[in-house]
């Protein structure tokens, strides 16, 4: 026994001078000849965990468990280590081992929130927290991860609870003051944000993430030069670790290594415009054109891709949009000017057209739910059709109709650009086709390596790509009057009735619904918008406002999208005299129930500046008439060529006046109203709008055009 008990103490003393190689092997020892029974697997383990051998330690923990199952410490163990091999199932278990053995540990309550965090479940992480808050009200660990669930969970008044807690019980945590700025960050109270990280880095001078917090405030309060100091601190403490931080955003130049502190503060005051937060609007709109404007053809041009976005709903000048734009693309291709050209497509003796679609959205998304028809239905005696996916399906009836309905179909997720390029072009591509533009997870450089001799611009992005690699843009003569060409560098192809493509055979739910069910006046005027909220801007929410105080009893339904977004438009309709409970928010439904709650209301209300598109074209598939107002570009007149391809053009309008005016004329005329609805009853039927075949059919003698017309190059 006393051998035993040598050698135990043996690997112990040398445990405890971290010769860990020396220790090892003697806890090797004591576990091949059965010695030390779980303890010595136990430490076993927890020497090798030290030395980051994480296999033979989570073989050590294991018969550790299987010696004594009632080891917590052992369960506790081998759940850390599954978590950091990535296997956080078998973790979750191995914890709850763990805590069916000891239930009134805040420590494993807490391991357990931070797993189910992992594992995407924030709700049953924050009850886990909670747990071992009333265990110990102070323990540390759970207050640390439950301040940061709270702010994924958006709960942001109770993260900051939480986190002022924190820092009030734990004054010397820089975690805790860190923990505070980024809630403050997220509530927009920018200077107590700034003030909590820099304490944070007083505690911790090499606090990584708070110098980097301390540049996004910076940034959005548009003091630059201090914003690249921060940055460059943090860059100075771990360049890679800064890189991995911002490596999920586009952040200007495409060189960079510290983010560009005018794309964070531009893209900083979006999101609060997207919430319909306008403090201070006009001013940021007049940045935003003069930041970019200064910056053009300088070594420092802003050519974020997700700003072109952006531009298309803050009322910045078409001329501006365009140079954006021209500046993206010019990035693009200097992203991918090292790569080999493509060598030349090998010659075919089939003379169909071959037409390639690349998206990132051959899914549940609107650009999925439009074209869902449109591949199967081409023509295969003169076109074959190909699908180039850039994210993985989502197993919904719109990704396997889309996989069925084309010719071949091919996923390039994990695909390198230069690849997927190649792939094409082997492909013998003649037409291809983009439908995402510069919107998330597009890969413009594909596009940019020329892998077919015709590129067009389609349906996912409302707007010029200012792109030399892009040669067309289908469109319409409604959404592009003459005199707009100067607004693109494609020259523009139009189809004869709409650009609007729709799935003719969505299905509307036939179970009964009832304006109570939604919260919705039984006998009031229901106008209804149901756009994205960044589309709403302050000149059209004060005609609608006026429109609400000229009609009695009516009432606006809106999608409500976020608390924020909720809050900000109640007051901005009790600051113009209207009470808030008149605004009426829905929520999600799936889209069948969503297209039948449609006929709850009277009027669909379009926005201004980027008109309604799916929900438009939802709405009047509906039976709903939608009133709109026709703008200067494409994006702001493209529910104006749904209206007149369904034959109701009384209902596009030249002026705001005339707008408030039609929308309260229709509420006090329900005979007109209901000959309108009467009227789009027949012709969703019969009129152009919503007859995808013949949609195709056009579609396939633009196709024919452009392969004709001589633009060739790769």
């Amino acid at each position: 026994m006393s051998s035993v008990i040598s050698t135990m103490q043996q690997a112990w003393v040398l445990f405890q001078q971290k010769r860990l190689p020396e220790a090892e092997q003697l806890y090797q020892r004591c576990c091949v000849s059965g010695e030390g029974g779980a303890q010595a697997c136990f430490m076993l383990g927890v020497t090798r965990h030290m030395s980051r051998k994480l296999e033979p330690a989570l073989d050590a923990f294991s018969r550790a468990v299987d010696l004594e199952p009632r080891h917590v410490q052992a369960y506790s163990a081998k759940a850390a280590v599954l978590s950091e091999l990535g296997r956080n199932s078998e973790a979750l278990t191995s914890y709850r081992q763990a805590l069916a053995l000891s239930p009134e540990d805040p420590q494993l309550q807490a391991n357990i929130g931070l797993v189910l965090e992992t594992l995407g479940d924030g709700k049953e992480a924050l009850r886990h927290y909670d747990r071992a808050l009333v265990i110990d009200p102070g323990f540390q660990a759970a207050l640390l991860n439950r301040g940061v669930a709270l702010i994924w969970a958006k709960r942001l008044d109770e993260a900051l609870e939480n986190n002022l807690r924190l820092a009030s019980l734990y004054p010397r945590l820089a975690d805790g003051h860190y923990n505070c700025g980024e809630v403050l960050l997220a509530m927009n109270r920018l200077d107590a944000a700034l003030e909590a990280y820099r304490q944070a880095t007083r505690l911790d001078p090499m606090h990584l993430k708070a110098h980097i917090g301390q540049g996004l405030v910076l940034s959005a309060q548009a003091r630059f030069a201090e914003a690249e100091l921060a940055f460059n601190v943090a860059k100075n403490i771990d360049e890679k670790s800064l890189h991995v931080f911002f490596s999920g955003f586009q952040i200007g130049e495409g060189s960079r290594v510290t983010p560009d502190p005018r794309v964070i503060y531009l893209l900083k005051s979006a999101e609060r415009m997207m919430v319909c937060d306008w403090t201070d609007r006009a001013a940021f709109i007049a940045h935003f054109d003069t930041l970019v404007r200064s910056a053009l053809n300088t070594a420092r041009e802003l050519n974020d891709r997700s700003l072109a976005y952006h531009s298309l709903y803050l009322g910045i000048s078409a001329d501006m949009r365009l140079a954006l734009a021209k500046s993206i693309a010019a990035q693009v291709a200097r992203n991918v000017a090292s790569v080999p050209a493509l060598p030349p497509a090998a010659p075919r003796r089939d003379a169909r057209l071959r037409i390639g679609y690349m998206s990132p959205e051959f899914r549940v998304h609107p650009v999925g739910r439009l074209t869902r028809r449109l591949y199967e239905l081409h023509d295969r005696a003169s076109f074959e059709v190909y699908c180039y996916s850039l994210q993985p399906g989502d197993c919904s009836d719109i990704r396997r109709d889309i996989e069925q309905g084309c010719d071949v179909f091919r996923e390039l997720e994990g695909v390198s650009d230069a690849g997927a390029a190649a792939m094409i072009r082997a492909d013998c591509i003649d037409i291809l086709v983009d439908l995402a533009g510069y919107t998330t997870c597009s890969r413009t450089e594909i596009l940019a390596l020329r892998p077919a001799p015709v590129q067009v611009g389609y349906n996912g992005f409302p707007g010029s790509m200012g792109a030399e690699f892009i040669d067309y843009f289908i469109t319409d003569e409604a959404c592009s009057p003459p005199g707009q060409e100067n607004q693109f560098t494609e020259k523009l192809v139009y189809l004869p009735d709409s650009c609007m493509i729709f799935n003719n055979r969505e299905t509307i739910s036939a179970r009964p619904m009832t304006r109570a069910e939604f919260g919705l006046p039984e006998g009031g005027f229901v106008y209804c918008c149901f756009n994205n909220s960044y589309k709403i801007e302050p000149d059209i929410f004060e005609v609608w406002m006026r429109v609400l105080k000229r009609t009695p009893g009516s009432v606006l339904w809106l999608i409500g999208k976020s608390e924020g977004m909720i809050g900000n438009l109640r007051s901005e309709a009790a600051r113009r005299g209207v009470s808030a409970d008149r605004l009426i928010f829905a929520s999600f439904l799936p889209i069948e129930e969503h297209l039948a709650r449609y006929r709850l209301a009277d009027l669909f209300l379009d926005t201004l500046g980027f008109n309604a598109v799916t929900t438009a074209a939802d709405a009047l598939w509906a039976g709903l008439p939608v009133l709109s107002c026709p703008g200067e570009t494409f994006v702001s007149r493209w529910a104006s060529s749904m209206l007149k391809a369904v034959g109701l053009d009384e209902m596009v309008v030249e002026s705001l006046e005339q707008y408030e005016e039609r929308a309260c004329h229709l509420a006090g005329d329900p005979d007109e109203l209901a000959g309108i609805r009467q009227r789009l009853a027949v012709n969703r039927l019969t009129m152009p709008l919503f007859d995808t075949e013949r949609h195709v059919r056009h579609l396939e003698s633009a196709y024919r055009t452009m392969a004709g017309d001589g633009v060739k190059s790769g």
